[in-house]
Formats: structure tokens, C-alpha cells, sequence
């Protein structure tokens, strides 16, 4: 059994998106959002990762963003010629 304590106002949202989008269902609800996680959460991560490495490489100085950008178009076009 699962129990979480929430502030007033997002226990609030939670049940009326559960109640309008999964018909009360609360464990289809955690379902689908654990199936939202394994999807995308990655990308929140990997998007946290390279934001942190441009501020640190912008402090340090020694490349600045438009050789950053030039270099991540580099590689997805070289990815994506690799998959032709």
C-alpha cells in the first residue's frame, strides 16, 4: 500500500485528474505516470546534464556556446547520416 502526503491544493489537482481522466481509477492513473517516466524522464535528466555542462564550460571560459551548438549540430547530422 502506498502513502504519500501531499500539500492541500495538488492533493486537490491529483484527484480531479484522476476523477475526470481516469474515471476515479487511482492505480491506472500511477500506471500511466510511471509509463510518462520511463518515456521522457530520461530527457529531463539528459536536458538538466547538458545545461549544467554549458554553465560550467562558460565559467571556465575555454568554449563558448556557438562552438558548443556548433558542435552537438555536428554530431546529430553525423548520426543522422549514420542511420541512412
Amino acid at each position: 500500500m502506498l502513502s504519500i502526503s501531499l500539500p492541500a491544493k495538488i492533493e486537490k489537482r491529483l484527484i480531479n485528474v484522476v476523477q475526470e481522466s481516469y474515471n476515479g481509477d487511482m492505480q491506472v492513473a500511477i500506471t500511466v505516470f510511471l509509463k510518462l517516466h520511463e518515456k521522457y524522464g530520461w530527457k529531463e535528466q539528459l536536458l538538466e546534464d547538458v545545461m549544467s555542462i554549458r554553465a560550467e564550460v562558460r565559467r571556465i571560459g575555454d568554449i563558448i556556446a556557438p562552438t558548443i551548438d556548433e558542435a552537438i549540430i555536428k554530431y546529430r547530422n553525423s548520426k543522422g547520416n549514420s542511420n541512412a
